[in-house]
């Protein structure tokens, strides 16, 4: 993967949600915890370091609790990402996706074109301009590229129920891993060789990925195509809301 930093990440007095990335902006927020991080890097930095599973537990328990202060933050923390995946579930299921400066992809024009190309295409068009662009951006592609992997044209009347599905918990689970990584900052630093910084990223990964599959495949149902944009971000935020209250049980 690659993706980790050592750039020191957020300070721990930063707002638990910056203002351009709050989905509900009319709900005040609790006040940042100081130091809020402190708990959460210092048990990261030893999972990096050794890779013990209980201390990435305990890390992951103190991100959701005091780092990002609870569920109900950590959702409107990723507001910018549920709406993109709302854009995303609209591309798949309906063949229309509204991106980027409210541009409507249509995927239908990207027949015939090489996978690869395509996607780029999709990435593109839906990601947001502005704050966690980069993040949002990273995540589509991941997603895309997992769950179209092997497919050398792209046809969107091939695209099933379990592609969608599949491209969602992809998409959210390297969504929320990018979010870990970004905050988790100079931890990542307690790495002593390149081949532990890797460990520790596949291993995050993968407890995430176990995780919102655990959550997310459950709530798609046999009319999983005419979900409404407000439902398919409700979905997405009432999987954050249970990982997070997941790794809150850590502790």
């Amino acid at each position: 993967m690659g993706t980790s930093q050592s750039s020191p990440g957020p300070g721990g007095g930063s707002p638990l949600v910056p203002p351009w990335a709050d989905d509900q902006p009319q709900v005040p927020l609790p006040s940042s915890p100081s130091s809020r991080f402190q708990p959460f890097r210092r048990s990261f930095g030893e999972f990096v370091r050794t890779s013990n599973q209980s201390a990435l537990k305990s890390a992951l328990g103190h991100y959701a609790r005091k780092g990002t202060g609870g569920s109900d933050t950590a959702t409107r923390r990723l507001g910018n990402t549920t709406k993109a995946g709302a854009a995303l579930y609209s591309a798949l299921a309906s063949g229309r996706g509204t991106g980027a400066g409210d541009l409507v992809l249509d995927v239908g024009s990207l027949t015939g074109m090489p996978c690869e190309q395509a996607i780029d295409t999709i990435t593109q068009s839906l990601t947001p301009i502005g704050g966690d662009s980069d993040k949002i951006r990273i995540a589509l592609k991941h997603a895309l590229v997992e769950a179209l992997d092997g497919v050398s044209i792209f046809d969107p009347t091939s695209i099933t129920d379990e592609i969608i599905v599949n491209t969602m918990i992809a998409y959210m689970a390297e969504s929320i891993f990018l979010q870990v990584v970004q905050d988790a900052g100079k931890a990542w630093i307690k790495a002593e060789t390149p081949s532990q910084s890797i460990a520790a990223e596949n291993s995050l990964m993968e407890l995430i990925k176990v995780e919102v599959d655990l959550y997310m495949a459950p709530l798609f149902s046999e009319n999983m195509r005419t979900l409404t944009n407000s439902q398919i971000i409700n979905l997405q935020r009432s999987v954050i809301s249970a990982v997070w209250s997941e790794w809150e049980s850590y502790l």
